[in-house]
């Protein structure tokens, strides 16, 4: 009886552990990059509901430098700057991600002159109203999307 439990308890992780791995999550690439670098970053948007994804809120981290933007056929961006001048943040809509399918959306940005763990704040916005927040900690549920920048070298634009 002791072995058929084992053998419950395993199936059961196992099966736990493929639904987690299907898990599709907003990502940011490349996930590291080097200290003071001019970076091209793609971030990646999956549609995992059976409704379009139809609007993109990205917060970029605070230590990071973003130079342009990439234009997207299809859809428009909308920019909000700080105080000093400094982007902080886009929005993409009019477009549309269909149901379980996914795109790309590039930016440039320089990095930061210390190594630090950047965390983007990712918000898609479905045709039906409801969210995907990728805003957690590494870890949960809706992780944030992360890059670490080193004293590497990387690839440039």
């Amino acid at each position: 009886m002791r072995r058929n439990i084992r053998v419950r308890w395993t199936a059961l992780m196992a099966l736990s552990l493929v639904q987690t791995a299907g898990f599709a999550h907003v990502t940011i690439a490349p996930r590291e990059s080097g200290t003071s670098a001019e970076q091209r970053y793609t971030v990646r948007v999956p549609t995992e509901r059976d409704t379009p994804t139809v609007r993109i809120e990205a917060e970029f981290p605070a230590e990071l430098f973003v130079v342009s933007i990439d234009a997207k056929d299809g859809w428009r961006i909308e920019t909000t700057t700080g105080a000093d001048g400094k982007l902080v943040s886009a929005v993409w809509s009019g477009g549309r991600i269909a149901p379980h399918e996914s795109d790309a959306f590039a930016l440039v940005a320089r990095n930061p002159a210390r190594s630090v763990t950047l965390v983007w704040k990712v918000v898609q916005i479905h045709e039906d109203g409801s969210r995907a927040e990728w805003v957690g900690a590494q870890g949960s549920r809706n992780p944030a999307p992360v890059t670490t920048i080193g004293a590497t070298e990387s690839t440039s634009p």
